[in-house]
């Protein structure tokens, strides 16, 4: 799991790297007698990555919702043009609200939604998706904490970290969630409405994009991939030297990648993180990551 957080209600967790850019490994709970710096990174075993919005958007922001997300994915294309080799796009939008990966499915979206109310509110206590964690998807709401600006979950298989599905949810909440804009200026002090900067999504999704391409929080100043954010923030719309190094270091043009009854081998490089991928013996399954 991982996404963005509000500023004032985070503190610098321990364990947060503070180098130019972190990238995200298998969750360590899957293999508690491997060492968490040893498991593999999440990468994109494919060059083309096709993202699809909902075709909902966020109502209170209108239209402007779409084309801020449009931006923020362009941002990231842009350095692959420059050092890169991964083609990022986007699909006519879809009216499937469903976050998740089914194998079984021709049709899994690598989906951009907003969730326009909380769980809490719609969800009856007795219900099984409490427990089952869907809750998300049959009420079409957000079941996460209320401080929590978006979140991304991406699926990918443990023994490779091969990233199969990436899945991005904001937190549009009314009562409780946040208000999106996509103005430039001025910031809002006080009232947050449309005509300022409250929480801006091309900030918001510049940092989840991120998240969907494998890299992880870290505090090192001025990254995109700083853990929080702020009413006014748009720093983040401008990805950061840090993070295009990941793209550099991770997806060079000259990258190859060897498939082998669809486990991927190869070498990557960590950059901001010390050590490469390695093959472990993990049990070949899907596994799921939210990043907030």
């Amino acid at each position: 799991m991982n996404g963005l957080l509000l500023q004032v209600l985070l503190p610098l967790a321990l364990g947060v790297s503070s180098d130019p850019y972190a990238r995200t490994r298998v969750d360590p709970t899957l293999d508690p007698g491997v060492p968490a710096d040893q498991l593999p990174f999440l990468f994109w075993g494919t060059n083309g990555i096709l993202y699809s919005q909902s075709d909902l958007g966020n109502p209170a922001t209108g239209p402007s919702a779409f084309g801020a997300v449009t931006r923020a994915w362009t941002s990231w294309q842009a350095v692959n043009d420059a050092c890169g080799s991964l083609k990022l796009s986007e699909g006519p939008r879809v009216s499937d609200r469903t976050v998740g990966y089914d194998p079984s499915s021709p049709n899994n979206y690598n989906l951009i939604i907003f969730r326009t109310r909380s769980c809490s509110s719609v969800v009856p206590a007795s219900d099984p998706c409490r427990t089952s964690g869907d809750c998300n998807n049959q009420y079409d709401c957000w079941a996460y904490n209320a401080s929590i600006i978006a979140l991304t979950t991406t699926h990918y298989k443990t023994q490779s970290g091969r990233i199969l599905d990436a899945d991005v949810e904001l937190n549009a909440a009314n009562p409780g969630g946040f208000v999106f804009t996509t103005v430039d200026s001025p910031p809002c002090l006080g009232l947050q409405t449309q005509s300022c900067v409250a929480y801006d999504i091309q900030n918001t999704m510049t940092h989840e994009f991120g998240h969907s391409l494998g890299l992880d929080h870290t505090v090192y100043p001025g990254s995109i991939m700083n853990p929080s954010a702020t009413v006014g923030e748009t720093s983040k719309r401008t990805i950061d030297n840090g993070s295009k190094q990941f793209i550099c270091d991770v997806y060079p043009p000259q990258k190859q990648l060897l498939a082998i009854n669809d486990h991927l081998v190869g070498c990557t490089t960590a950059g901001g993180s010390s050590g490469g991928a390695v093959g472990f013996l993990l049990a070949l399954r899907l596994w799921s990551r939210r990043r907030r």
